[in-house]
This record gives C-alpha cells, structure tokens and sequence, in this order.
C-alpha cells in the first residue's frame, strides 16, 4: 500500500462530508497489534486506514574443533548465523454499522492489505544474496473481514469484539538458467490461507 494511496484516501473521506467524526482505535493481541484512523462520515459509515506491525531476529552460534583439510590440522571454529526480518502490514478498509439497539452497535467490516517484507541473512558475517532475491521476488496480499458489536460508554468511547476471517495470497517466483546449454527455467510458488480470527477492540470518537 502506497502512502500516497493511503493519504488520497484519508482526502477523499474527509472531503465527502464536514459532518462526521474522526475515530481512533487499538486492537491488543498476541503477535499482532493492530492501530486504525478513520473518518465516520455518518452515524453508519467509517472509512479508516490502518497499520500493524511484525519484527523478528534469530541468531545461532555453534563452536567447537574441526579437521581442517587445507592445514591438514585440527583447528577450532565458530560458525554463526544471523536472520533479521521485518513485516510492515499497512491496510485501507470500511466498517459499517448495521443496527443498533441502546448502546450497543453491531457492524461488518472489510479491508484489504499489502504487506511489505524486509530482512536480511548473515553467515559468519557474509550476507546471503540469495535471501535478498527471494525478498525482492515475493508478493503478498491480504484481506479480512468480520462482524462484531461496540458497547459505547458515550457517544466517544467504545470497547468492541469481532469475529471474522482472514485471507493471505503468497507468491513467489524466479528464474534459472544453465551455463552450458541455451535453457531458461521459470519457477512460481504460490498459496493461500484463510484462517479465522477474534480481537477486541478500544475505538474513541472524537
């Protein structure tokens, strides 16, 4: 996702009615955190952008003695690798409210992402080209949607559940070729999952 998609996007809803409300909201869980900023443009309709964010680093050291063929000798060795990654998962979507019944609200939600992977791979200090080229030749899309309920305190603040579903599409492909003949592979991965999921939600109007 561009940010200046996203920013047209934020300009288009605020230009659509002077009457709304701006909304901000947090949902806490395990592994991913999720902030959203939207515009509710009427008491039923809430565009929003929104930002989640995954990172993660793994080294691995190994040590000890080894025969070494060029010294015709027994020397001692430290091998280490080094995986540093970083998923950045911007996403535009809408939530609609469908009734509401005192203070609580329920509505339906959908909202498309595309993730950004960066990260790199390190092998007794050597960076591993290949790793660099599988990075550059993924793509990856996303989407979610679900239904819930707010329970508003007052008109600006609400806590919300939802239930809903998730759907990831994964891709990646590269080619290869031969040095000795005139031939030229080309290789593509793909796949999709679509797992379900629940979250709660803190959302102030304001």
């Amino acid at each position: 996702m561009k940010p200046k998609l996203i920013l047209s996007f934020m300009a288009i809803i605020i230009s659509i009615n002077s009457y709304g409300q701006f909304s901000f909201g947090v949902s806490p869980g395990i592994g991913f955190n999720k902030a959203y900023f939207g515009y509710k443009i009427n008491e039923k309709i809430v565009p929003y952008v929104g930002f989640q964010f995954f990172s993660v680093n793994f080294t691995y050291e190994r040590s000890g003695e080894r025969f070494d063929w060029d010294l015709n000798q027994v020397v001692s060795f430290t091998d280490k690798e080094i995986f540093r990654g970083n998923l950045y998962v911007p996403n535009i979507g809408v939530k609609y409210f469908i009734l509401e019944k005192n203070k609580l609200q329920a509505y339906a939600s959908l909202s498309f992402a595309t993730p950004f992977v960066s990260g790199k791979y390190e092998y007794n200090e050597e960076e591993d080209k290949r790793f660099k080229e599988i990075i550059n030749n993924t793509n990856i899309f996303g989407g979610e949607f679900g239904v819930g309920i707010e329970y508003f305190f007052d008109e600006n603040f609400s806590i919300g559940g939802e239930f809903g579903i998730r759907y990831l599409y994964h891709k990646y492909s590269y080619t290869s070729s031969t040095y000795y003949y005139t031939t030229k592979y080309e290789y593509t991965y793909k796949y999709s999952l679509s797992p379900t999921f629940t979250k709660i939600s803190l959302n102030y109007y304001f």
